[in-house]
């Protein structure tokens, strides 16, 4: 099945990281507002193109209507004042620039040409036969007498049937008219047109200078060209315009200018590129300068971001050292920001790790020594066997056990379980001093509760301060009289054990906690064994505290099952079957106290104990 999540890139370094989510989307905002800036540009450059290329049309146009405007002028003022002489307005039309020739048909004629005059004077009618009047423009044709295009400026009355009875013919050198036109630089470079509203083709730049005039008319603008066409119906309703062919930048684009002297229309066709083209040069040089821009300031982010990675990799890579517990100098701080804030508190750190690495090490040896203040085995006498274990929370712990032969005895053992309040180093402080007392005691002689009350009574000068204390049990074996003599300092009971009958039978006994009243005088107690076999066991307090992640406590019932359940295996196999039935009952959860286990199996019946494969003590043990 495919999921959303496998094409996901997930980067696994810091330098990824920056790459992706910072360089990257800082080249894709740049490049984003670059390309929105250069269409704003472009924009704007092609608008101002189009409105410079449209004035310098407006500009050629005007000219030619300038030419046009002088005779115009003359006539309007021959039909508004009637009673002028036509022959003055004759002759000032004669003497403009690029007029070949007048003609006067009515009560007056004249005929002007260039180098003869003759003159023909009618009578002139009345001017209220005058009914209407006309002033246009004709169209250019060729004149065989002239040998040249001209174009006719006709003013004429009209009577009410609409018959002409008094008109002035102006005949101007077409080729005169737009020599302004032809002289354009932009006319000589590009393809221009002359062109009328319906489309005929007055003059053009594709045409060559000797070809037939009656050709030329016969030619259609926008006849087969795409953008002539568009052009064509532009400029059917517009004064003035560009008009853009196909492709970016358009192959072609067309300017436009109507004049206003003449019902004629400018039209020049460029080439895309070359109008464009400084358009196009901005744009190549705009995204060069800015794609180099992009790159220098990525380069410099890299640079920078580079520093800053390279430092948290360095400390990184030392706190990996530290980790492993390599002893590291203190890194050198490079700047002021957070990373150099970060370097300064991790040589912080790490000296305080180091010194507690050293403290670590110097628990390590501390537990070792403590291991050895243990005994490494039981002991086992005639009729007698023993096991002992302490299983700490920490490196070192409170807790202690002993299994000795007090010495210049004979078929004696004594078994002692301890347990300081707390636990850690100081605890085990503690107990190695009550393990030096309790031992440099038991080679004097005395009685177990004179032992103890001397113990104590040196005790309190180290504990009077501090406020710590020890619980105790000391319990004496002696085979010959086959009895036990305790004496209890606080600690819980002993439990006592005997197979034959079921039966289970605590020692208890009065007794302060070691270590708080130096006055105090113990007391110890006597407890006859059985001839059959009996299981005696001491423990500290972390056996039947031990919780699981329930909050449940393992409890004394649980090792009374045990001692039922195991009661034929040796002291060893029966203590190793206790510590796993807590560390299942656990399941995992920590264990908050120090767990100490002795246990003293006795049997004056001379019989060998072999232990047998007794089911599991918890229900789900088995599996």
């Amino acid at each position: 099945m495919i999921r959303i999540s496998d094409f996901i890139i997930r980067p696994s370094s810091l330098q990824q990281k920056t790459v992706l989510f910072i360089l990257l989307p800082i080249f894709l905002i740049l490049t984003s507002i670059g390309y929105l800036g250069m269409r704003l540009v472009r924009n704007v450059l092609l608008e101002q193109w189009q409105e410079t290329a449209v004035a310098k049309l407006q500009q050629t146009a005007h000219q030619v209507d300038m030419r046009l405007l002088r005779p115009k002028e003359l006539l309007q003022l021959h039909q508004n004042e009637p009673d002028l002489d036509t022959r003055s307005i004759i002759n000032q039309l004669r003497r403009l620039d690029g007029v070949v020739q007048v003609n006067s048909i009515g009560s007056q004629t004249l005929l002007a040409k260039q180098g003869n005059l003759e003159t023909d004077v009618l009578l002139r009618r009345g001017a209220s036969l005058r009914q209407r009047q006309k002033l246009e423009i004709k169209a250019p044709k060729y004149d065989q007498n002239l040998k040249s295009e001209t174009v006719s400026l006709v003013s004429a009355f009209t009577d009410s049937a609409g018959k002409e009875y008094n008109s002035i013919e102006v005949v101007i050198s077409f080729e005169n008219l737009i020599n302004q036109i032809v002289r354009s630089p932009w006319w000589k470079s590009n393809k221009a047109f002359l062109v009328e509203r319906d489309g005929n083709i007055l003059a053009s730049t594709t045409l060559s200078e000797t070809a037939n005039p009656n050709d030329v008319r016969k030619l259609k603008f926008g006849a087969t060209d795409p953008l002539e066409k568009l052009t064509l119906k532009a400029l059917q309703t517009n004064d003035s315009g560009t008009v853009f062919g196909p492709g970016k930048p358009p192959e072609n684009i067309s300017g436009f200018c109507r004049l206003t002297e003449a019902p004629w229309t400018i039209v020049l066709i460029a080439p895309g590129d070359m109008v464009l083209q400084p358009i196009i040069n901005f744009k190549n040089y705009y995204f060069l300068s800015l794609g180099i821009g992009i790159v220098l300031a990525l380069l410099y982010l890299r640079t920078v971001i580079s520093r800053t990675t390279t430092a948290i990799r360095r400390v990184s890579r030392a706190a990996s050292e530290l980790a492993e517990g390599t002893s590291v100098l203190p890194l050198v701080v490079h700047s002021r920001d957070e990373v150099g804030e970060l370097t300064h508190n991790f040589n912080i750190m790490a000296e305080q790790l180091q010194e507690r690495l050293q403290l670590r090490e110097a628990m390590h040896v501390a537990k070792e020594i403590q291991q050895n203040f243990l005994p490494s085995a039981g002991i086992s006498l005639e009729g007698i066997d023993s096991a002992g274990i302490c299983v700490y929370c920490d490196e070192t712990g409170g807790d202690y056990f002993d299994l000795f032969v007090p010495p210049g005895t004979e078929g004696k053992m004594t078994i002692v379980v301890g347990d300081v309040a707390g636990h850690g180093i100081g605890a085990a402080l503690l107990m190695a001093t009550v393990r030096g007392l309790l031992r440099s005691r038991v080679c004097q002689p005395g009685t177990s509760a004179q032992m103890i009350s001397d113990v104590n009574r040196l005790l309190c000068l180290d504990t009077t301060r501090s406020g710590n204390f020890v619980t105790l049990f000391f319990l004496t074996l002696d085979l010959e009289t086959r009895s036990v003599n305790w004496v209890r300092c606080g600690h819980e009971p002993a439990l006592v054990y005997t197979p034959g009958v079921d039966e289970f039978t605590e020692l208890r006994g009065e007794g302060l906690v070691l270590g708080v009243d130096r006055d105090w005088q113990y007391t110890d107690y006597t407890f006859d064994l059985a001839t059959e076999k009996q299981i005696i066991l001491l423990g500290s307090d972390g056996i039947w505290e031990a919780e699981n992640s329930r909050g449940e406590r393992f409890g004394k019932q649980r090792i009374r099952e045990l001692l039922t359940r195991y009661h034929d295996c040796d002291a060893q196999r029966l203590l190793q079957e206790i510590i796993a039935a807590i560390s299942l009952f656990q399941d995992g959860h920590p264990q908050l106290d120090d767990i100490t286990v002795a246990i003293v199996k006795t049997d004056f019946s001379a019989v060998t104990w072999h232990c047998s494969s007794p089911a599991p003590f918890l229900p789900d043990a088995a599996s």
